[in-house]
């Protein structure tokens, strides 16, 4: 069992009423996720890099379950607009993410046939 001085919903943030809370849980009046007080709640600071890494790890096992990539892109779309939106009180706010194109991950190398007009000013065998 929790201590009752202070109890937040895991999901939101808000700050729950005691009045509200029973044995079991309470539901959010925000975000409406049922808080379960049966299961332990881990008193983990996470760091972004924890947090990163967790993240890649759940993107790695739902590819791994055959998900979709276009629908691990909108589950973590809907994520990052709700977390977006709890930050911003009283903003309705739309995660975006835009096509730039293919990566130009070749474009500093020269042409082969510049390179090759190189190799036959050279002596070979010489």
């Amino acid at each position: 069992m929790h201590e009752l001085s202070s109890i937040q919903c895991v999901n939101c943030g808000t700050t729950l009423a005691l009045s509200l809370v029973d044995a079991s849980g309470v539901f959010c009046p925000v975000c409406h996720l049922f808080n379960d007080f049966s299961e332990p709640v881990f008193d983990l600071v996470l760091t972004a890099d924890a947090l990163e890494a967790q993240l890649g790890t759940v993107i790695a096992q739902a590819r791994a379950s055959g998900l979709p990539l276009d629908e691990i892109i909108r589950v973590l779309r809907d994520e990052l607009e709700f977390a977006a939106e709890l930050a911003s009180d009283g903003r309705h706010l739309h995660v975006q993410i835009i096509d730039l194109g293919p990566l130009e991950a070749r474009a500093m190398e020269r042409p082969l046939r510049d390179r090759s007009g190189m190799l036959r000013g050279r002596a070979v065998g010489g």
